[in-house]
């Protein structure tokens, strides 16, 4: 099942496999791929900052 960011729909995050050993929440804007990421918040998190950053807001990530 697909989760739309409610702010903007056209962010989506869905649970696919995509190589790695289990699924991955794969972030997508407009169906094209951005990122995948092994936690839903994660990716949430993800979607809603490629938002902000689409909206000129000055974002910050962590190094790991």
């Amino acid at each position: 099942m697909a989760y739309s960011l409610p702010s903007d729909p056209r962010y989506t995050v869905t649970q696919e496999w995509t190589g790695h050993e289990k699924p991955q929440f794969v972030v997508r804007f407009c169906g094209e791929w951005i990122s995948s990421r092994q936690f839903r918040g994660s990716a949430i998190m993800l979607a809603s900052g490629e938002r902000a950053r689409r909206d000129g807001a000055l974002t910050v990530e962590a190094i790991t």
